[in-house]
């Protein structure tokens, strides 16, 4: 049976509504095609009204515009019309229109025949419904995105920041496409925070390749998706890493700033531990504040008791607790900062032994370069020692060239001054130039000996 006027006359208002929509929200037929996950001729031929596709079509429509399901509602009020046209074929009546299926019941809403409608149709209900049940593929889906998460921030300092970046970039482009979707409460504040944790992690790669202004505004997207999921613990976690950011780029009161503002929403958050060691003690030092350094570092030591002191290695964008290792190593750069080598050898050494046994290729180094400048501020200096410490550093990060260790080994040389026609200094100073590709117009590390 063929359609009658009125069925195609609808069929093509909702093909004129949706193309509205369409453009008012900014999408192109191309593109919109891909988030809706059918061919452009598709979305093309339905919007003149030559391609009638299913329900899925209009479901998945409404889901990417936000209309809160009105173009699906028209969908069921024409499939509902032919439904009747058919009925009333075999019945020999001839059946009158009907208007859409009304949003609320009402014994004071008219039908098209004069009476009332007092229920909606069935089709409407189980549409509704099945917005509820599809809680459980956005379950599915954020369940993986945490899962992924997780394991970029256990692989952060496993490998090289070109091969995570390339594995994260595509999980940032499907986060976009959840966004676009309609979640409930909970599952909308999951996925932000998920979307935060992912921006955290983007500019902390963005910072290991040197991409500075980029990392900067990772950073700031993560905090702003903390804020907008309405999560303090996200935030400090999130402060945390805008403060590590204004650390590496020599944004000494930034970094200062941020932890501040971190530990002041943090609370009872497992995050203060971080906030204060790697974030306020470590700005401080650099900052020349002695006083403040050692009262960020007593609150930090007070904080870890409650921390299984033979417990893993925790990651350095931890969402849980920070260790006592990474404490101790962090309180070594601190006071190294300062110039105080009182007791930071123990530190170092305990953290050496745990990040050796971890494998975790940037605290390996990072601790070996701490330990390699505390040699040369003895009593009693060992260049040689010193010298073979940051050249181990070096080498086992060769392929993952952090930044931070970049950073790490340049202040080291820059220690390493006095003893500039040591041989293994000079090593070591052309090892950072290779790795770092140094410009011809930038002055040695180390100056040649005359």
């Amino acid at each position: 049976m063929a359609d009658s006027d009125e069925i195609k006359t609808a069929r093509r208002a909702l093909g004129r509504r949706l193309a509205q929509l369409r453009k008012a929200a900014g999408h192109t037929q191309h593109g919109f095609s891909r988030l809706v996950q059918y061919g452009r001729s598709t979305v093309a031929n339905t919007e003149t009204g030559h391609q009638h596709p299913d329900r899925a079509f209009w479901s998945r429509c409404d889901t990417v515009l936000q209309t809160g399901g009105a173009l699906a509602a028209e969908y069921d009020h024409i499939a509902d019309l032919g439904r009747r046209r058919r009925l009333s074929a075999i019945q020999g009546t001839t059946p009158r229109s009907r208007p859409a299926a009304p949003t609320h019941t009402s014994p004071d809403a008219p039908g098209a025949d004069g009476g009332f409608v007092l229920w909606e149709l069935e089709e409407s209900i189980d549409a509704r419904r099945m917005t509820l049940k599809s809680a459980t593929d956005d379950d599915a889906r954020l369940a993986y995105l945490e899962h992924e998460v997780r394991q970029a921030i256990t692989d952060n300092e496993r490998l090289t920041p070109t091969v995570l970046m390339a594995r994260m970039r595509p999980l940032r482009a499907y986060v976009d496409q959840l966004m676009a979707g309609r979640q409930h409460p909970p599952q909308r504040a999951r996925l932000y925070t998920a979307a935060a944790h992912l921006s955290g992690i983007l500019s902390a790669l963005a910072l290991d390749l040197r991409a500075f202004r980029v990392a900067h505004a990772y950073a700031a997207e993560a905090f702003d998706l903390a804020d907008a999921a309405e999560q303090p613990d996200v935030q400090a976690w999130a402060r945390a890493t805008q403060s590590l950011i204004a650390f590496y780029t020599g944004d000494y009161h930034d970094a200062l700033a941020y932890a501040q503002d971190g530990l002041r929403r943090a609370s009872a958050s497992p995050h203060r531990l971080r906030l204060t060691i790697n974030g306020e003690a470590r700005a401080l030092a650099r900052l020349g504040d002695h006083y403040g350094v050692d009262r960020a570092v007593d609150r930090a030591f007070t904080m870890l008791p409650g921390q299984p002191p033979g417990g893993p290695v925790s990651a350095s964008l931890a969402l849980g607790p920070y260790c006592p290792v990474r404490t101790a190593a962090n309180t070594a750069t601190a006071y190294l900062a300062l110039g105080r080598t009182a007791g930071v050898t123990d530190h170092l050494t305990t953290a050496i032994t745990a990040f050796d046994a971890a494998a975790l290729a940037g605290p390996r180094a990072l601790s070996r370069l701490d330990l390699a400048t505390a040699h040369l501020h003895t009593d009693n200096p060992d260049p040689e020692q010193a010298a073979t410490l940051a050249a181990e550093a070096l080498t086992l990060t060769a392929d993952q060239r952090f930044e931070s260790v970049h950073q790490r080994a340049r202040q080291f040389l820059a220690s390493a001054q006095p003893f500039a026609r040591h041989p293994q200094l000079r090593h070591v100073a052309d090892m950072l130039a290779d790795r770092t590709q140094l410009d011809a117009t930038t002055p040695p590390a180390l100056p040649s000996p005359p």
